[in-house]
């Protein structure tokens, strides 16, 4: 896509070179506005506006500079340290410059619209920080210009122009537009072959950040029409095929997201076009994808909880972007804490107590089978046993949250095996074997076929109702191995805010987080979830299955088999079942053609906790009609809840084999 310069110069350019006055690259438009005078580009910043002129569409600077940061995450790159420029800059010309708090008391006019002032001292303050940052930009953009954190420094030092454009040296002015521009060439000729993001703002926020800073351009001018209709494609495109923004756990997705914001905000500001109704609908489709991998204090799941943030107006803007898709606007009042909803008019917590409101959000949970993440979810109106699930690496990645929405696992759930005391070498892709969800469960299955070994199956289910989370590790080995000797190490990565406390005599265990009781003025524990090992026994004495232990942030389920396969699971009790002080398990015979088999070929546990009870039976062995306590099975996985008034079961999930 070439740099098309503004109509209103297009005679002026005839003259000079006929031959090329239709398309041209950024560079070249920048030779052609700046000639020999440099100081003509500077002087074609926007200055204070005088009363009466002022655009209301357009937002005071320090608010582009905060939005820098939405979405914000610890990338894998080369120099994290470029962050702390980003920073420096969010710093310097943010809503609190250098400590000094921007308010209506220090607006050097009365009217509401009008720029803010700050004091000479700050602001040459902000002169040397832009002049630094400016310096440290050229340097970087050559070689690191598709580092996130440098690609939002630079943009953001262009959004910051208008405050210090002036007074910047004119030689740094042009020579950090030169380079900014040579990525922006570079981004309209290869296109997103890196990534979408930080191609997004090469390719389109740079272009309308620029053509906002040029008083001359306007909505009309095609420099900022082309722009527009590029993002408006990429917007449209990206919600149908999400792959790219989902990609090593969504981690650019917020960025995104906010960079097509501050893109919108920008092309307001110079009168461009509004979005038509399939970009409206292309960013409700966004809004709905962040609901999904958002936890209910509104941090982005499928990552450290330190390395995200929740920012207010980030959703807010997103959702008057998106106004008009009732749907995904009710679910993001209820999903997200009380400030998002309440901005926009709603009431979260009656909305929250109305379960008619079911019916009229999205579905809970969804699937990204070609990014293989999982969302699952009870509901939009609760916020415990909300499940993130990444699976796309070697070491699968999930979020487990509690009742006030916080996490409790947060990291790898992985698995290791051995085989006669010897490492099992797990260096094979997971392969989905099985997905379903309906109103009682979610549930998600998972293969690794270590060719020659073993194959391993994982399970992972959410009971909607009960606000429990069904996990399981099989191992099934070569069934014609008459020596088999085979070790599960399960693991969970714990959240930094959690504890794991196992039971002296059994061997369940308890997960507890530090509370500050106000009150009393003290620090309090508090169980968030209960951990039931279903294939270890319920006593301690005389285990030698397994154990259920805590290790260096991390919960370690072992399980041990001398025979040819193996079951490991375990349940865990989310709520106020956590709290429950009546909780026991059991295993079950399992029964076939009037024999009792082996738990190598099939295995059965019935669950209570408080007056409700559950079964569960996973078959090992090739499915065959068996029974237990009562229930005729010919099926690989079973999972139903025990009706205590006619003494029935209610299938929760029937898992048979193709």
């Amino acid at each position: 896509m070439d740099w098309v310069k503004p109509k209103h110069r297009t005679g002026r350019s005839n003259q000079g070179d006929p031959g090329n006055s239709d398309n041209q690259t950024a560079m070249q438009w920048l030779e052609k506005l700046c000639v020999d005078n440099v100081a003509m580009l500077q002087s074609s910043l926007p200055v204070e506006p005088k009363q009466g002129q002022h655009k209301p569409s357009d937002f005071p600077i320090h608010q582009y500079l905060q939005a820098m940061l939405w979405g914000v995450g610890k990338w894998d790159v080369a120099k994290p340290a470029h962050r702390e420029f980003l920073n420096d800059l969010v710093d310097a010309f943010g809503a609190e410059p250098f400590g000094y708090v921007l308010s209506k008391s220090s607006r050097k006019s009365k009217r509401d619209n009008q720029p803010l002032g700050v004091p000479d001292e700050i602001r040459s303050q902000q002169v040397a920080q832009a002049a630094k940052i400016g310096k440290w930009i050229t340097q970087q953009l050559p070689k690191s210009s598709y580092d996130p954190y440098v690609a939002l420094t630079a943009t953001g030092w262009l959004y910051a122009l208008p405050e210090v454009g002036r007074d910047v040296p004119p030689t740094l002015w042009l020579e950090v537009l030169q380079s900014t521009l040579t990525q922006v060439d570079r981004a309209w000729e290869q296109g997103p072959s890196d990534g979408l993001f930080p191609w997004v703002i090469w390719a389109c926020e740079v272009p309308l950040a620029l053509a906002k800073q040029m008083s001359h351009l306007g909505g009309k001018d095609r420099i900022v029409s082309e722009t527009l209709n590029r993002l408006a494609l990429l917007i449209e495109q990206t919600a149908e095929e999400p792959q790219a923004l989902l990609a090593f756990g969504a981690q650019d997705l917020r960025a995104f997201v906010a960079s097509l914001i501050r893109s919108r905000w920008a092309a307001d500001s110079v009168g461009a076009r509004k979005w038509y109704p399939p970009q409206r609908r292309a960013l409700a489709k966004f809004q709905s994808i962040l609901l999904h991998l958002t936890d209910a204090n509104g941090l982005a799941m499928l990552d450290q909880t330190e390395a995200s943030r929740h920012d207010p107006e980030f959703w807010n803007s997103l959702m008057k972007l998106s106004k008009g898709h009732k749907k995904i606007q009710l679910a993001a009042a209820v999903a997200l804490p009380d400030q998002v909803g309440k901005e926009q008019g709603f009431k979260p917590a009656k909305l929250r107590k109305n379960k008619t409101n079911d019916a009229r959000l999205p579905k809970p949970s969804h699937y990204w089978e070609k990014n293989q993440i999982v969302s699952m979810r009870r509901s939009w109106r609760k916020s415990d046993c909300q499940l993130a699930v990444d699976f796309s690496r070697d070491a699968i990645w999930l979020d487990l949250c509690d009742e006030s929405g916080q996490r409790i696992f947060s990291g790898e759930w992985d698995v290791a095996l051995e085989y006669r005391g010897k490492p099992v070498n797990i260096d094979v892709a997971w392969n989905e074997v099985c997905w379903f969800s309906d109103d009682d469960v979610d549930y998600l299955e998972l293969e690794c076929d270590l060719e020659g070994n073993c194959t391993v199956y994982r399970q992972l289910m959410l009971m909607r109702e009960e606000g429990m989370v069904y996990m399981a590790d099989s191992v099934l080995g070569n069934p014609e191995d008459s020596k088999s000797d085979w070790k599960s190490i399960s693991t969970w990565t714990l959240d930094a805010s959690v504890s794991f406390h196992p039971q002296a005599k059994s061997n369940e265990g308890r997960i507890e987080r530090i509370f500050h009781d106000d009150q009393n003025d003290e620090d309090r524990t508090q169980p968030v979830a209960l951990l039931l090992p279903l294939s270890l026994p319920e006593w301690r004495r005389g285990t030698t299955q397994g154990s259920l232990q805590g290790s260096q942030g991390k919960v370690v389920l072992e399980a041990r088999t001398t025979r040819t396969r193996l079951l490991s699971a375990m349940l865990v009790a989310v709520g106020q079942k956590s709290r429950n002080p009546i909780y026991t398990w059991r295993p079950l015979s399992v029964a076939q053609n009037l024999q009792k088999v082996s738990d190598d070929i099939a295995q059965g546990c019935r669950v209570q906790i408080g007056n409700d009870q559950w079964v569960f039976y996973r078959s090992l062995a090739p499915c065959s009609r068996r029974t237990l306590m009562g229930l005729h099975l010919s099926m690989e996985f079973y999972a139903g809840r025990f009706l205590s008034d006619d003494g029935t079961y209610e299938p929760l999930v029937e898992v048979s084999p193709e």
